[in-house]
């Protein structure tokens, strides 16, 4: 089948991080195309029915996935956290281990690279020494540990430049260390 446009940048991210909200990828497709689409679901059907693309309903909203494939939920609450700096995001990518997605945003010295690490109850301890022994205080990267609830800040201790944010049903909620 041929993609328009936007079809192949859907694709382009599905590819990339495996399972994402629609409401995401409308957002990003709004925003790489300087448009005020109101939906894509007209795109995203053709994409199910001409290709391997597959939705799945999910509350309020639906995950686009290749079909087969499981959605990844860590994955997709982390490039919510990304879409809180949309309007200043460079460029971004899947990552591997405990950094779900890694992305650049534009500053005033340059460009600054975050890491979102999501963090399950009761992985603190093995989190917070994956953070220490990968990331200095020193460098400029910013790691963004993303909570399943507030009362593990507390227990979250790491040496370097770092943030938390949690995703509530009324979006992405950041708190300082």
């Amino acid at each position: 089948m041929f993609f328009n446009a936007y079809q192949k940048y859907i694709a382009g991210l599905i590819d990339e991080y495996g399972s994402l909200l629609k409401s995401q990828l409308l957002r990003m497709v709004n925003q790489k195309f300087n448009t005020g689409l109101a939906n894509l679901d007209g795109y995203i059907m053709q994409m199910c029915r001409f290709s391997d693309f597959a939705e799945l309903p999910q509350g309020g909203d639906t995950v686009v996935l290749h079909r087969g494939h499981d959605p990844d939920y860590d994955v997709i609450r982390s490039v919510e956290v990304m879409l809180g700096f949309l309007k200043k995001l460079v460029r971004h990518n899947k990552s591997r281990g405990y950094v779900s997605v890694r992305f650049y945003v534009t500053a005033k010295d340059g460009e600054k690279e975050l890491c979102v690490i999501p963090v399950k109850t009761g992985t603190e301890r093995q989190v917070t020494a994956y953070a220490a022994d990968k990331f200095e205080a020193a460098r400029s990267e910013i790691v963004i540990f993303l909570l399943d609830d507030k009362g593990q800040m507390r227990l979250i201790q790491a040496e370097c430049n770092y943030k938390f944010a949690l995703v509530t049903d009324g979006g992405v909620v950041f708190f300082k260390k």
